[in-house]
């Protein structure tokens, strides 16, 4: 074999361990820089255009780049991405936003960047994807497991003491620490609440089964430990949809579904028991029966919950002012974060940006032929949920559905792209199973 093809096997094999750590990292190493409304930079803008290009320079534009031509790129998820893009330009030249919010316009190029690594990535088996998974998955657990033992004095907690620290040391770049709740190695709780149901869904879809039970816990339990009720809602809200399509597509029968519901009672009560034995904060406990007092009497049962309703006020009246849309970003004029995707796509481009960020996640339907499509629909339905009340495409985990996406869209073309034989790396232990219908291309299953 040529060193030019085991160079490449090397490159291939180092892109999803690159991805999941810029997905757990990328809140640790930023630049100080006033964007608009996020504050500071992170390296994760600078590094991906870097790690697209040398995607695209190893494996060529056939392999990384043909998806581009995918209908569902064109019409679904190009529409988004370009605003994301273009709106801060057009809001520095018409409406005199400062040269500074030009960097938002990141959000365009950092999307791009991974829809080509996973692109280029469309014939890897998912046996690829689960060391590095699972591995994330208790990496966040313990260390969000270790902030909530500091917060409550639990046992042991004065060896995270060093950690705290760290997280302290961080808040020049990043804002006050909120300390009542786990936010794990990002620096905001609700992005690890994001992390946990992303992780979840994917843990459940592609771990394998001696690992999936634990994985799941896990993520169950570091979204316990995140107290982010947006998630939580958005995660129940995903599993409906999810239970649903399997029993629609005749992907599950009652009896497996009767299994995997007293499976799924016996992790939520190992994890409730293990954060009782912790202890549980009474502010947590607050939080989620607060949650529960809004469905009886309203959303002025949670302060937090009428705060969101007092700001999203403010985006319907700044939107009498910018019909349009304010297209540099909103936060700016506000002089306070959105708190919602949906409301945020809404302030800065109006109907066309809003709807714009529909299409995408409703685009993720239309990847039949993809094996990803399935779990790439309920990630949408759950990113969907949790955009009501977060901002999950200004969080770092948005990363995996980037890439994920970049991968489905590279199946779903009609003409499988022609692999390379390459050899198996040390994961591959034997060669990924072919499904029904598939056919090996250039050595490997084309999905």
């Amino acid at each position: 074999m040529s060193d030019a093809r085991a160079l490449a096997a090397r490159h291939r094999t180092l892109l999803i361990p690159a991805v999941v750590t810029l997905a757990v990292l990328a809140d640790r190493v930023q630049i100080p820089l006033s964007t608009g409304g996020r504050g500071a930079l992170s390296l994760l803008e600078l590094i991906a255009p870097v790690l697209a290009v040398a995607t695209v320079v190893v494996y060529g534009p056939t392999r990384s780049l043909r998806f581009v031509r995918n209908p569902v790129f064109l019409l679904g998820v190009l529409p988004y991405i370009a605003l994301s893009g273009l709106l801060p330009f057009l809001g520095a030249i018409f409406y005199g936003y400062p040269v500074r919010t030009l960097y938002s316009a990141t959000d365009f190029t950092t999307a791009l960047s991974f829809l080509i690594i996973g692109a280029a990535l469309f014939d890897r088996d998912e046996r690829d994807w689960v060391p590095w998974i699972f591995t994330a998955i208790v990496v966040q657990f313990v260390y969000a497991l270790g902030q909530a033992l500091y917060l409550a004095r639990g046992p042991g907690f004065e060896l995270f003491t060093p950690f705290h620290d760290w997280d302290l040391s961080l808040e020049t770049l990043n804002g006050v620490l909120v300390q009542a709740r786990s936010s794990g190695l990002y620096f905001n709780p609700n992005e690890l609440g994001l992390w946990s149901g992303m992780a979840l869904i994917i843990g459940w879809s592609i771990l394998p089964s001696r690992l999936r039970v634990l994985g799941v816990l896990l993520a169950a339990g570091t979204l316990l430990l995140s107290q982010s009720r947006g998630a939580t809602v958005a995660l129940v809200v995903a599993a409906v949809v999810a239970v649903t399509l399997a029993f629609a597509l005749g992907h599950v029968s009652p009896a497996r579904f009767a299994r995997g519901a007293i499976s799924l009672v016996v992790v939520l009560g190992i994890v409730i028991a293990a954060v009782v034995v912790i202890g549980l904060p009474t502010a947590e406990i607050q939080r989620f029966s607060s949650l529960l007092a809004v469905l009886s009497q309203g959303p002025q049962a949670d302060a937090n919950l009428a705060g969101r309703l007092d700001y999203w006020q403010a985006v319907t009246a700044l939107n009498a002012f910018y019909p349009w849309g304010t297209w540099g970003p909103p936060e700016l004029l506000l002089g306070t974060a959105v708190d919602s995707s949906w409301f945020q796509a809404f302030a800065q481009g109006s109907v066309p940006y809003a709807a714009a960020l529909g299409l995408l996640l409703v685009s993720t339907a239309a990847l039949a032929r993809s094996r990803y499509r399935l779990v790439l629909f309920v990630l949408a339905v759950f990113i969907a949920m949790a955009g009501l009340t977060q901002t999950p495409f200004g969080y770092p985990p948005i990363i995996l559905f980037w890439v994920l996406l970049g991968t489905a869209l590279q199946q779903s073309l009609k003409a499988p792209v022609r692999a390379t034989p390459l050899p198996r790396d040390r994961w591959q232990t034997s060669r990924p199973r072919r499904r029904p219908g598939e056919r090996a291309v250039g050595g490997e299953s084309t999905g």
